[in-house]
């Protein structure tokens, strides 16, 4: 069905009948494309406003704010049925956010792509160009999902956003089984399936704050707590934490330990409305991470610099890496980041086990693991 049939003949779900019979339908198709429209500018939790859903027959756009999603939910945990997405991480953190729905069976196109030898992270306009010689536009990228009726432009963009996924797959599909690399797309999709990948956990928020890596274990320890206040601060006010409080402002509390409300308005970034406010329970926060005992604090996170036996080590791995990709029709990008090479080189280092991390485990420690060892300890 070409996509000029697609679009003349797609389907809008606003009635709770018709999403029951559209979650009918794609349950006996075995696959089916899918993607969100949503706002997470404006509220703690976003706010999904679409949800596009297509097989190689038809396209549905779901409205979601006139039906209760509550079937759909049901088919995204359905391990019967594949779900096809393109950089879907976000997609299902929504899901998993409104629903505590776990994705099963997933293929992501984006990080197929990586595994057969094209760029990675390749945006969805590139990858349908690339492989399926189509353009695709992208001028309703950030546009107002939440306005109603949408405009034709919009809905032609919906359309287009999940039409070509379903003729990816299966050319992506073709390209893992020539490779023998079906199975490395697999445990990377065990991400999707694991409930803890979603999970916002208040106390490990500290380790997604900017510039983290830079402080001690002891300043980690009010990091964490500030950061947990934060998130906590910003759910009650229904905001984005980093729109209720920036990283910066969070990274200046710990390294100046201010003692009073004033002292906090001092801080670059730090609103002095919210140090009169929230001040009282920030200096707490900031006690509590300052008072704890040292086997309690977190454990660094890895650098990306250290010193400079440090730096040229990791430069050593990340090269070794890029080599052996390079000969392997594998992306890099996708095997590993430069974090991933400061962590195996610290561990190392201080005799730490290397068996759990990363690059030497799962499809990657088989393909790199005996490489890597052998740099390291020829260093």
């Amino acid at each position: 069905m070409t996509l000029a049939s697609k679009l003349h003949a797609h389907r809008t779900i606003s009635e709770d009948g018709e999403l029951a019979d559209l979650c009918r339908t794609l349950g006996r198709a075995g696959r089916f494309g899918f993607d969100t429209e949503f706002i997470r500018e404006r509220s703690y939790l976003p706010q999904l406003c679409l949800v596009q859903v297509a097989t190689e027959d038809f396209v549905a756009l779901i409205d979601c704010f006139a039906v209760n999603m509550q079937p759909f939910w049901s088919l995204i945990k359905d391990a019967s049925v594949e779900k096809i997405v393109h950089a879907g991480a976000q997609d299902f953190e929504i899901c998993h956010m409104l629903s505590a729905a776990t994705p099963a069976n997933v293929f992501d196109v984006q990080v197929a792509a990586g595994l057969v030898g094209m760029p990675y992270p390749l945006s969805y306009a590139r990858l349908v160009e690339q492989l399926l010689n189509v353009n695709v536009p992208k001028a309703h990228t950030f546009t107002d999902w939440s306005k109603r009726p949408l405009r034709q432009g919009q809905i032609v963009y919906a359309i287009e956003d999940v039409a070509h996924l379903a003729a990816l797959r299966k050319e992506l599909g073709l390209r893992l089984e020539k490779l023998g690399r079906t199975d490395w797309l697999r445990e990377e999709m065990n991400c999707f399936e694991d409930p803890r990948a979603f999970v916002n956990d208040p106390g490990r928020a500290y380790a997604r704050v900017k510039g983290a890596s830079r402080l001690t274990p002891h300043q980690l320890a009010v990091l964490r707590e500030l950061a947990a206040w934060r998130e906590e601060a910003a759910r009650k006010a229904d905001c984005p934490p980093r729109t209720f409080l920036k990283d910066e402002a969070l990274i200046g509390v710990v390294r100046s330990r201010p003692a009073g409300p004033d002292q906090l308005a001092e801080i670059r970034f730090f609103p002095r409305p919210l140090a009169r406010e929230c001040g009282g329970d920030m200096l707490a926060a900031v006690e509590k991470g300052f008072s704890q005992e040292p086997e309690l604090w977190p454990s660094r996170l890895a650098p990306l610099d250290g010193d400079s036996v440090h730096r040229a080590t990791v430069d050593r791995l990340l090269l070794a890496g890029q080599e052996l990709c390079a000969g392997e029709q594998l992306s890099h990008d996708l095997f590993a980041c430069r974090r991933n090479y400061a962590e195996l080189a610290e561990a190392f280092r201080h005799n730490g086990n290397v068996d759990k991390l990363r690059l030497m485990s799962g499809w990657r420690g088989k393909l790199a693991a005996s490489r890597l060892l052998e740099e390291l300890a020829g260093q």
